[in-house]
């Protein structure tokens, strides 16, 4: 019973996904042509991953200030939405592996391209990343720098509270893995979707690698969790040949006064509404990995959020355990509810939209 709703729901999805893949392409010919260098899609939507809360994964390139406008985020069937703005000189970085959205480049499909130069220069970046991941000395850099990146999230969590703690912890095996990917001259494909699957399909990695990963998630107290970061941040050293624990920890920076309206925070929940529901799909596929990097994720929104707006400190990650995602899911739930509450009592408007028609009646 349940497998069949979901396969139907991810069926449902797909088609709305496709539509929208239509309407976004057309909108970026018809009403922005000359004012966007190019559109592109990369993400569960293309690699056939999607499910019933796959969102299309889409970006741009502004060519005027007009162009910017391309720009949105919604809420459609229950999933949030964004269509965001890139730079060509953001992309180059992405490309040289500098920020961990390799996809972007990697993995993308234009949808639109304003002109032949425009691709070109798209293919050249495309090109650019293969030549760095076929580099084995520049992917030990960039292999290095994750690594010590790891490690200083290490020396962040001892502030805090467990919350904040597991957000660090989480980091840690993000960027950890991350230069293991770099060590195997790769990336990761399907984002976090097949996070554990792709470290698992790795050729090079050291004994007890995905023990010690999923020993982090598990771990139910400061105490093991600091235990087992250590754990998993040694064992990756010794495989690359890394001394970690002399890396300082940066300690993040005292917030100034925060903005008190939180109507602009409508576009903002639009596009991080589809964490809070990925969340929920994971309790009910009991995918605990995916669970806890969702829920850094989240986190990770969530800290950033109360450090510049008047809002609470969610203490989300808390609620955590690798035994039971029902504690986690009803955490989600009070804080998405009292941030939609806080959001509309300030004035804003969330654009929600049931189905694909009642979208494109909206003309956004």
């Amino acid at each position: 019973m349940g497998v069949s709703r979901l396969s139907g729901g991810a069926q449902m999805r797909k088609e709305i996904n496709k539509q929208l893949v239509g309407w976004i392409r057309e909108r970026a010919r018809t009403s922005f042509g000359g004012d966007i260098s190019l559109v592109a899609i990369y993400g569960s939507h293309i690699n056939g991953t999607d499910q019933e809360w796959s969102d299309v994964d889409c970006y741009f390139i502004p060519k005027t200030d007009r162009g910017r406008a391309f720009g949105l985020d919604f809420i459609l069937a229950g999933v949030g939405y964004d269509i965001f703005p890139l730079s060509w000189e953001r992309l180059q970085g992405i490309a040289h592996l500098q920020e961990p959205l390799v996809p972007l480049v990697g993995d993308a499909v234009l949808l639109y391209s304003d002109s032949q130069e425009d691709t070109d220069r798209f293919q050249a970046l495309q090109r650019e990343l293969a030549a760095c991941l076929a580099d084995k000395a520049y992917c030990r850099r960039m292999c290095e720098e994750r690594f010590y990146r790891a490690a200083a999230q290490r020396q962040m969590g001892d502030s805090g509270d467990f919350s904040t703690q597991r957000k660090c912890a989480g980091q840690l095996l993000l960027d950890g893995a991350e230069a293991l990917a770099f060590h195997n001259g790769t990336y990761f494909h399907a984002g976090l979707k097949r996070h554990g699957q792709e470290l698992e399909a790795m050729e090079k990695k050291p004994a007890g690698f995905l023990r010690r990963y999923r020993q982090v998630m598990e771990a139910e107290s400061p105490g093991a969790l600091q235990k087992a970061s250590e754990d998993f941040l040694t064992c990756l050293g010794e495989f690359f040949g890394l001394p970690w624990k002399a890396v300082p920890g940066e300690r993040p920076l005292p917030s100034g006064e925060k903005e008190e309206n939180l109507a602009e925070l409508s576009a903002w929940y639009e596009e991080c509404s589809s964490l809070f529901c990925k969340l929920r799909v994971c309790r009910e596929r009991e995918q605990r990995e995916l669970a806890f990097l969702s829920g850094v994720c989240l986190q990770r929104e969530l800290d950033e959020l109360a450090a510049s707006y008047a809002v609470p400190a969610y203490a989300l990650l808390e609620a955590y355990h690798w035994a039971d995602l029902t504690p986690l899911v009803e955490t989600a739930d009070r804080i998405e509810r009292d941030l939609v509450d806080r959001i509309v009592r300030s004035g804003g408007r969330i654009k929600r939209f049931a189905s694909f028609p009642e979208f494109e009646r909206a003309q956004l």
